[in-house]
């Protein structure tokens, strides 16, 4: 439940219909997050916060009241960021978030503990040794399913083959039908997740980086986490990078390389459910084009994962990548369902290249769009009943 407490700190319209859509989409996901406070300012109520399975503070604090909230509440925060209080207006409102899920307390995550990135793949010779080096560091095993890519893709990825640390197919098995058949892939996804024995098993693309809501948690450590507060998928937000000039090159490292990204803003972008816990009766994703995985007793954690996304890296990868790699590859089946049209409106007098001045930097997501980032209220296109965008606030 949500309350107010006139203090010196301004609630904006804008900033508490935020709030409302964040605290919407908390119960969407979990009803059992029933039990909420928000503090605008001043000293907080902690007879009233003991109860509260998470509280939102808003406006700066000392951290002597920080304090007293964790001894005199049991709330735990490491959380915390800012929302723009008015769009109109460059004003920033702090938001710290209180809940019960205290990653200190768990025990640590033991070396049987197996979580399995099933990475498919066509034609990503310029970043797949990044991706692979990156979750085999960070004790991430991997398995890929390569759709018979004509570069060098395949080779790169023998390379950890070889190691020992990866495992790879192509798909299909008999051969290329010459059409991108998205289905049939996602069932042979199913499949390796069923056999796998993992743990968790996240569907990772190969221009994707993940990571957990909470800053310096490794992914692996935060699937251990969430699993043992007793949910069992993660959904993401979508955050894509997109490049301002043609200064990529091939093998250079993503995250230094691109600074600029925009939220997702189709409605898939708001279901993106990828990371599960295997399941006796088995998932299924292939209904839903892979936007999120299906199962009975589904548990989705209700802070979202973030999804780095860097679909496009230069003009000419652009070309290549949409006008020849992929255009020409649509299944006409699935084309009839209504699959893989996002790419329609690229032809070959697109600029793949975007303005700055219409992205957001990266520094600032935490800085001024928070509960987005957690949540995906607020956004354009958001098709989920009361999160979508702020009218008349």
């Amino acid at each position: 439940m949500f309350t107010s407490r006139s203090t010196d700190v301004v609630l904006t319209p804008y900033c508490a219909s935020m709030l409302s859509e964040f605290a919407t989409y908390l119960r969407r996901v979990d009803p059992k997050l029933d039990r909420w406070e928000t503090v605008v300012s001043g000293e907080p109520d902690y007879h009233v916060l003991v109860d509260a399975a998470l509280a939102v503070m808003v406006g700066s604090r000392g951290r002597r009241v920080l304090r007293q909230v964790r001894e005199r509440t049991g709330l735990h925060s490491r959380l915390s960021g800012a929302v723009v209080g008015d769009p109109q207006f460059d004003i920033l409102i702090p938001i710290t978030l209180f809940d019960r899920w205290d990653l200190a307390s768990l025990e640590p995550r033991p070396p049987s503990f197996d979580v399995l990135a099933v990475v498919t793949t066509y034609n990503e010779v310029d970043i797949i040794e990044q991706l692979l080096s990156r979750l085999t560091r960070d004790g991430i095993r991997v398995h890929v399913i390569d759709n018979w890519s004509t570069d060098a893709t395949p080779d790169l990825v023998g390379k950890f083959v070889a190691d020992g640390a990866v495992t790879w197919e192509r798909f299909p098995s008999a051969g290329t039908t010459g059409y991108f058949e998205l289905e049939r892939l996602l069932q042979r996804v199913e499949q390796v997740a069923a056999d796998s024995g993992a743990d968790w098993v996240i569907h990772h693309d190969a221009d994707e980086i993940r990571e957990p809501p909470w800053p310096g948690v490794a992914l692996i450590d935060a699937l251990w986490a969430i699993e043992q507060w007793g949910y069992n998928c993660i959904d993401h937000t979508v955050l894509n990078f997109r490049p301002v000039d043609n200064s990529w090159s091939p093998g250079a490292d993503l995250e230094r390389s691109f600074t600029w990204c925009e939220f997702g803003d189709t409605p898939a972008d708001f279901l993106q459910i990828k990371a599960w816990k295997p399941q006796p009766t088995g998932v299924t994703m292939a209904r839903s084009a892979g936007h999120e995985v299906r199962f009975k007793g589904r548990r989705v954690f209700p802070y979202k994962f973030l999804m780095r996304h860097y679909p496009i890296r230069s003009q000419e990868h652009g070309e290549q990548k949409i006008l020849r790699d992929r255009k020409p590859r649509w299944s006409p089946d699935e084309r009839a369902k209504g699959w893989h049209v996002h790419y329609d409106h690229y032809n070959e007098h697109t600029s793949f290249l975007w303005n700055a001045k219409d992205l957001l930097s990266w520094s600032e997501i935490d800085r001024r769009y928070f509960l987005q980032r957690l949540s995906g209220v607020g956004m354009a296109n958001n098709p989920w009943h009361g999160e979508g965008v702020i009218v008349d606030a």
